[in-house]
């Protein structure tokens, strides 16, 4: 049925086409019961060297789209978050399509991880901790986290020591609980001194675009991810409310399948995120030295002479 719905064709007309390759090689392939058909012994010794096999005329048929006399033409997917396609790489792709533009972008929008085997996404960008299982996956930066809040919010509270934050709205970005890091405002509180045993008061959101869209229109503080909060401290949508500034342990990383890792227009996308991504390093640790702010590694208070890192 799962077989059927991805082909776009009836479960009779797969269960057809099983029969006829059965026919054709002389090997039973599925052992058939009730409710289910369980690949044969033979079956699946074969299934992983076909695999293989597939993989690399799939790998070749994409060689064969991307060719041209530059070497960089063809279509690319990329799967993004809506917060990091919003945030951080709508306004950049101009840049690209400059540069290359025979090739044809496609951005494919979803907070859930991707998977390679079953979508069609050539590349992907998803924050975390690291161990991406089965894929090539290129670091690009950490985030930082820092109560942040409209600047009417703050002349209208009174925000000295970090308690005071717990007696104005706060407001949540769950979204973190995706990259392994469930309770951010808790660990905020433990690392200024602070410790919190519950932070559940206060608006909840699944998307940290949404909470800092929320805090810049006044609603309350956020625990904001100033990867995606820059341009709006920048203009001065938002301000950082109080100290500590904090560097989490994740980072955003470029994901590629290994079976499309030379492909040229995949060569292309990685060569230009990974110069974007070290310019906004530098142009973000800039920033914060301007601002005389101290960086935190999550749950380690650092010193003063501690090298800037983003």
């Amino acid at each position: 049925t799962k077989a059927a719905r991805e082909l776009n064709v009836t479960p009779a007309a797969v269960s057809h086409q099983i029969r006829g390759l059965e026919e054709y090689i002389g090997v039973t392939l599925f052992r058939r019961t009730t409710r289910s058909l369980v690949l044969t012994d033979q079956a699946t010794a074969a299934a992983e060297a076909l695999h293989d096999a597939f993989d690399r005329i799939g790998q070749g048929v994409e060689s064969l789209r991307s060719d041209g006399r530059s070497g960089k033409s063809g279509a690319l997917s990329i799967s993004v978050t809506p917060a990091f396609a919003t945030r951080w790489l709508v306004a950049r792709l101009p840049h690209f399509q400059r540069l290359h533009p025979r090739i044809h972008l496609r951005i494919a929008a979803s907070p859930s991880p991707v998977d390679f085997d079953q979508e069609d996404v050539d590349v992907a960008v998803r924050i975390g901790r690291g161990g991406f299982a089965g894929v090539v996956a290129v670091e690009l930066f950490h985030e930082w986290l820092a109560p942040v809040a409209s600047p009417s919010f703050l002349r209208q509270h009174v925000l000295r020591k970090p308690v005071d934050i717990t007696r104005v709205p706060m407001l949540h970005d769950n979204s973190m609980r995706r990259a392994g890091r469930p309770r951010a405002w808790q660990e905020w509180f433990r690392i200024a001194g602070a410790p919190l045993a519950e932070a559940r008061r206060g608006t909840q959101f699944d998307d940290g675009h949404l909470a800092l869209q929320a805090a810049a229109a006044g609603g309350g503080v956020a625990l904001g991810r100033l990867v995606y909060a820059v341009e709006e401290l920048a203009a001065k949508r938002l301000r950082i409310a109080m100290r500590p500034v904090i560097e989490m342990d994740i980072a955003y990383s470029l994901l590629i399948p290994e079976s499309r890792a030379d492909l040229p227009v995949v060569v292309a996308f990685r060569t230009w995120i990974e110069a974007q991504a070290a310019d906004f390093r530098d142009d973000f640790a800039h920033r914060f030295r301007k601002s005389r702010i101290r960086g935190n590694a999550a749950g380690t208070a650092t010193s003063n002479s501690r090298r800037d890192r983003s």
